[in-house]
């Protein structure tokens, strides 16, 4: 499986989504991830560039190679990795990829200078506590039985006029 550098190349932060789960860049940052990974995160970033330069018809093509527009901010976000010794067959695990994907990040980050942002980035705040004394006290659910719970009442002149 090939790996691929993915650059969030904008001046703004950008939130990548694969999953239900969300990575968080940096302007300016960035990281190696698998090729499907990086092309998703590339695409994703690239309309959310050309909605901004008002270019919202360049967006999500069909044919992307028929989309200079889109192929601009594409390739600015996505850069191949064209090591021959990555060509894997589809036996390989995506272990492997993992492993490769660490290792050229450790390598990424050793030639970044000290202080540069590059591959790292704020890790989530932890969510403050909430106090028992503060939060509501909890209702019991709605049951069939006792139809009264529910708000409202039924409006008569729409079940009378079936």
């Amino acid at each position: 499986m090939k790996t691929a550098l993915f650059i969030n190349y904008s001046s703004e932060p950008f939130v990548g989504f694969w999953d239900g789960k969300s990575k968080k860049f940096a302007a300016g940052q960035s990281l190696y991830v698998p090729d499907w990974l990086a092309r998703h995160w590339a695409r994703s970033l690239a309309n959310r560039e050309l909605i901004k330069l008002g270019k919202e018809r360049s967006t999500s093509p069909k044919f992307p190679e028929q989309v200079p527009d889109f192929m601009e901010q594409f390739n600015m976000a996505y850069i191949p990795d064209e090591d021959p010794e990555e060509q894997f067959g589809a036996e390989k695990e995506s272990l492997d990829t993992i492993i490769n994907v660490a290792n050229k990040n450790r390598e990424l980050r050793a030639k970044l200078p000290e202080g540069a942002q590059g591959l790292e980035h704020k890790k989530p705040m932890d969510l403050p506590e909430v106090d028992d004394e503060d939060k509501e006290p909890d209702k019991p659910a709605p049951s069939r039985e006792s139809p009264d719970q529910f708000q409202g009442q039924p409006d008569e002149t729409k079940l009378n006029a079936q």
